[in-house]
């Protein structure tokens, strides 16, 4: 990650750019792939490249595979993740890099093998993509393929996607009607344009002779607005027959599993949320720890908006845990307790009453805290199997041994928890415990600011609150610890910017 960071730096010092300009971060990418001599192309899309260098659309990428450690080392360089998703496919891999100027994620698909299909199962590899890049030339920052290889190769993709006849009638029962998209059209209408007819033929006898022009003359036709139902079935059917040598599955066991995909996807969304990237090198814990007013409520909130339309991401929250069975157990049976010995204590005054009462009062609070420091490492327990799985973590209020009074051990603070009393001791060792299996995360973060200020932020809770626990984070070192101190005291656009640029790096 440290690569990265120069290009940012000095675009932070430079005008900033219109939404529709290239994004720094995929001119310094084409530039290094051509310093590193990566044969590749942008392959497909080519008519909205401008879309993609703003970083408005994807950015796929056909690579030599016997250049995949040089290209995924550039990648590294200028800051890129590698990510895996639900479905796979071998021979494409995805990545994203965080160009901090606009403030925007980047997808690249990196291609290795030429895969094409369904979107939902990929089955036909084309044995093309040695002449396919040879053909490329540089225009707009990435290298571009010949129109005629783009154009041959975006002709198969819309029939496979939008002539089968399972897609046909899925579509249908959506009420829908399954064609190329917008943008799919236009594509198809310039590349038309420029091709060369003779040059069309040349490329599909020398790479494909399984399609023949008759062949492809069909699918032409067949992706045309007035082609009728029955033709768009039929070239699709002959299509996936002639593509069969260079298919990963036979024609029926894709379609059944292109059936099965979609369902699984259908019910999947209405039961939660699909599936989103995660990090092929690992998730990560991150806390947040601040005072009030020192906006660390909102910065969570921002990271979870930011990483969570694509990443994998959870928001937990350690200061307030949720309550397990046996939190909502104990403290319904506390309650009903101490109801039951107050009214008792006021209809038989007498001492054991009385004493039963006040004893029950006062371990009731301290029964809470424990309960409490276990749901706060249950919590944590969840959490970090979340992370161990590839998922992003966002910790609201990570308990740290260097704080005092907020999210720490408090029995043996509390007025009765130096009782030598076994029952206490043995609540303090249970609270101390659980809170020691609270492990430290990979990054933490620290939003520091000056308790005065945090003062004037934070209207709603009394002042002296908010400076005490301001001057708890305040009068830290936390260099010592390897935690990120953020200046909190900065504009909220400023805070934002550094928690993004610290958690980017983390991934890396």
């Amino acid at each position: 990650m440290t690569a990265a960071a120069s290009p940012d730096a000095r675009a932070a010092s430079e005008p900033a750019v219109s939404d529709d300009a290239p994004l720094r971060l995929n001119l310094l990418l084409a530039r290094r792939l051509e310093e590193a001599s990566i044969r590749y192309c942008h392959w497909k899309s080519n008519v909205a490249i401008d879309r993609t260098l703003s970083g408005d659309n994807d950015i796929d990428l056909l690579v030599d595979p016997d250049q995949v450690r040089q290209f995924t080392e550039v990648l590294s360089n200028v800051g890129f993740v590698r990510v895996r998703s639900g479905h796979d496919i071998p021979g494409i891999e995805s990545f994203y890099g965080f160009d901090s100027e606009s403030d925007r994620l980047v997808h690249v698909h990196a291609h290795y093998k030429l895969v094409l299909g369904d979107d939902r199962t990929k089955n036909y590899r084309l044995p093309i993509e040695g002449p396919y890049i040879r053909s490329a030339r540089r225009a707009r920052a990435f290298r571009i393929p010949a129109p005629e290889f783009e154009y041959i190769v975006l002709v198969i993709r819309l029939v496979l996607k939008y002539c089968t006849w399972d897609e046909i009638g899925w579509s249908a029962l959506r009420g829908r009607r399954a064609r190329p998209k917008g943008s799919e059209r236009a594509e198809l209408e310039d590349l038309t344009a420029r091709v060369d007819n003779r040059r069309v033929e040349t490329v599909l006898a020398q790479h494909l002779p399984c399609l023949g022009p008759p062949l492809f003359s069909r699918c032409v036709a067949t992706v045309t607005p007035n082609a009728s139902l029955r033709s768009r079935v039929a070239v699709a059917r002959r299509l996936e027959r002639a593509l069969q040598p260079y298919s990963r599955r036979s024609r029926g066991l894709d379609r059944a599993v292109r059936i099965s995909r979609r369902i699984t996807l259908a019910l999947t969304r209405r039961l939660r949320e699909p599936a989103k990237s995660r990090p092929v090198a690992g998730g990560a814990m991150i806390g947040i720890i601040g005072g009030d007013g020192s906006g660390k409520s909102t910065a969570v909130s921002s990271l979870e908006c930011w990483l969570g339309s694509e990443f994998d991401v959870r928001l937990v929250h350690l200061g307030k845990p949720k309550w397990s069975m046996t939190t909502v157990a104990a403290r319904a049976a506390l309650k009903i307790l101490d109801s039951v010995a107050a009214a008792g204590a006021r209809i038989v005054p007498v001492p054991p009453v009385r004493r039963l009462s006040e004893r029950i009062a006062l371990f009731r609070p301290l029964v809470w805290l424990v309960c409490m420091a276990r749901d706060r490492s249950l919590a944590y327990r969840r959490a970090h199997r979340f992370a161990l799985g590839g998922g992003l973590v966002l910790c609201d209020r990570y308990p740290h041994r260097r704080l005092v009074s907020m999210d720490v051990p408090r029995i043996d603070q509390m007025p009765g928890g130096d009782s030598t009393s076994r029952i206490v001791r043995t609540m303090i060792r249970l609270e101390k415990t659980y809170h020691r299996s609270i492990l430290p995360p990979e990054l933490l973060i620290v939003l520091r600011v000056d308790p005065e200020i945090a003062v004037e932020r934070k209207t709603t809770e009394s002042p002296e609150s908010v400076r005490r626990r301001g001057a708890e984070v305040w009068n830290v070192d936390w260099r010592v610890v390897g935690a990120h101190v953020v200046d909190a005291s900065q504009s909220k656009e400023a805070v934002e910017r550094e928690l993004k640029a610290l958690v980017w790096s983390a991934l890396g």
